[in-house]
């Protein structure tokens, strides 16, 4: 059952620890380094680690190695459905300059805790040389949730324990086959 992040991880937990450190994370360590999490502060490690907790599997299914702005292209090879809004458990993804390559910036990822309206979520999130652990209202008026103007919104990846994605699916199929 999907439970709200508030906090930040507790020490010790695998989804936020490298396998080098005998978690479950395959993310590069944070910076600044959390002693008790290692992959924070890091948007990328602690993206993994929060997917996975909401889907309460031991381990880390999918692991999204590449840089934040590439996530979408590792969910798709995954087969994970993306979406234009926020769903709750997602990562919503936002790519920094125009090449989608490190060379002008990595972007940066964060998951859907609460939406509130249709313009305004809770998100759960890490920040690689910046801060370890937030919980941060986004809200759509600018039509890129609150980021700065040169990081661009991509989508969200939808989390697998959404079930209206996998209604919806579902729905298609069946409409497909019905003959009129």
């Amino acid at each position: 059952m999907f439970k709200k992040r508030l906090t930040k991880p507790e020490r010790g937990n695998k989804y936020y620890t490298r396998l080098q450190s005998g978690g479950w994370n395959d993310a590069v360590l944070g910076n600044p380094l959390d002693r008790d999490c290692d992959v924070l502060a890091n948007c990328v490690g602690y993206a993994n680690g929060r997917f996975a907790e909401i889907q309460g599997t031991k381990g880390i299914k999918y692991q999204f190695t590449r840089n934040a702005e590439n996530f979408i292209e590792d969910a798709m090879m995954f087969g994970l459905d993306i979406s234009q809004k926020p769903t709750i458990g997602g990562i919503m993804v936002w790519q920094a300059g125009k090449t989608l390559h490190g060379r002008d910036g990595v972007g940066h990822v964060a998951i859907v805790e609460d939406i509130f309206d249709n313009d305004c979520i809770l998100t759960s999130e890490s920040g690689y040389e910046s801060f370890i652990f937030a919980n941060i209202v986004r809200c759509n008026h600018d039509n890129n949730w609150s980021m700065p103007e040169n990081s661009i919104y991509r989508g969200c990846i939808v989390n697998p324990i959404d079930k209206s994605s996998k209604l919806i699916k579902k729905l298609l199929k069946m409409y497909k086959n019905i003959n009129f």
